[in-house]
């Protein structure tokens, strides 16, 4: 089980609990019903002192937000309350458990607090995650308000689906979505696909990762991270139908794209889309790199 922080969700097991609850509820299951499912899921947590006050946590926690915590699982929370349960897993680590114990407090305080009304959960509406075809090109148009100060307003970068990806998204299930690739230009106008017969790709790293061009080796020359080639390529998600910028994509055409390989799980969102794209074009203006294999790219300036 990973844990990164004492937060009540600062844990994998917390967090999937939650993740599963809310689940059943969004697939409009009864509470009884979201329940039962997630206790048939994380029945291997109860009885282990380790994971099992975290079930309880997580799931009082959830139940409450959303105005359904039940007297039985309310009683279970507390109860691992009082015996400080989860401490075991900060008192091993040899981290301070100081953290945890605020945090169990503070569940303590909202659990014994009037509970809000019932919330009506939404079923998500479908939509499609993958809705270009293969090598298809869009020029996207900066448009959030980040844009305007980095003067890219308005302006446009072309991009181009060469893949597919199955991607988790909320609602607990794996659908296709885009891998897409970027020229390195931004156009004051629309382009057309003739615009890309001259441009390089845009690289979807940063020309500073340790291993870019070479193997990270810590002071004892031990390597800790090999070379990798630079990412020129990222899978783009949508966690809802309204956040695809229909209207500032412009469909220019269907073209061979330039060869380009699957290097790590780079990610990219449409919501963060203006900023991120923007990071990575002022970080390779005046860098090079070149070809080291079909569609694979090396980083020039750090070998």
């Amino acid at each position: 089980m990973g844990t990164w922080d004492s937060s009540l969700y600062g844990n994998d097991k917390t967090c999937d609990v939650k993740d599963a609850y809310m689940r059943h509820l969004t697939n409009q299951l009864s509470n009884q019903e979201a329940y039962d499912k997630t206790m048939e899921l994380f029945k291997g947590s109860i009885g282990d002192e380790h994971e099992e006050p975290l079930f309880w946590f997580a799931l009082a926690e959830t139940q409450w937000k959303v105005g359904r915590l039940t007297s039985d699982v309310r009683e279970k929370a507390m109860e691992w309350i009082e015996k400080d349960g989860g401490v075991a897993l900060w008192e091993d680590s040899g981290v301070s458990s100081a953290g945890w114990k605020k945090t169990l407090a503070k569940l303590k305080e909202k659990l014994e607090s009037p509970m809000r009304s019932e919330k009506k959960i939404r079923k998500p509406a479908e939509f499609d995650a993958n809705p270009w075809a293969l090598n298809d090109v869009y020029a996207y148009q900066f448009n959030k308000k980040s844009s305007e100060k980095d003067d890219v307003f308005g302006k446009y970068m072309i991009m181009q689906k060469i893949g597919e990806k199955d991607s988790w998204v909320p609602g607990g299930k794996f659908i296709p979505t885009m891998r897409v690739q970027f020229y390195d230009k931004l156009f004051e106008e629309l382009p057309t696909l003739d615009d890309l017969k001259k441009l390089r790709l845009l690289p979807l790293d940063l020309p500073y990762r340790h291993n870019i061009s070479r193997d990270y080796l810590n002071h004892k020359g031990i390597i800790l991270m090999k070379k990798d080639p630079v990412q020129m390529n990222a899978v783009i998600s949508m966690h809802k139908k309204s956040d695809y910028p229909t209207k500032f994509l412009t469909f220019l055409g269907n073209t061979q794209g330039l060869p380009n390989v699957r290097k790590g799980e780079h990610d990219c969102a449409w919501l963060t889309i203006d900023s991120s794209l923007y990071t990575y074009y002022l970080e390779w203006q005046g860098k090079e790199y070149d070809t080291v294999g079909e569609g694979e790219y090396d980083y020039l300036g750090n070998m």
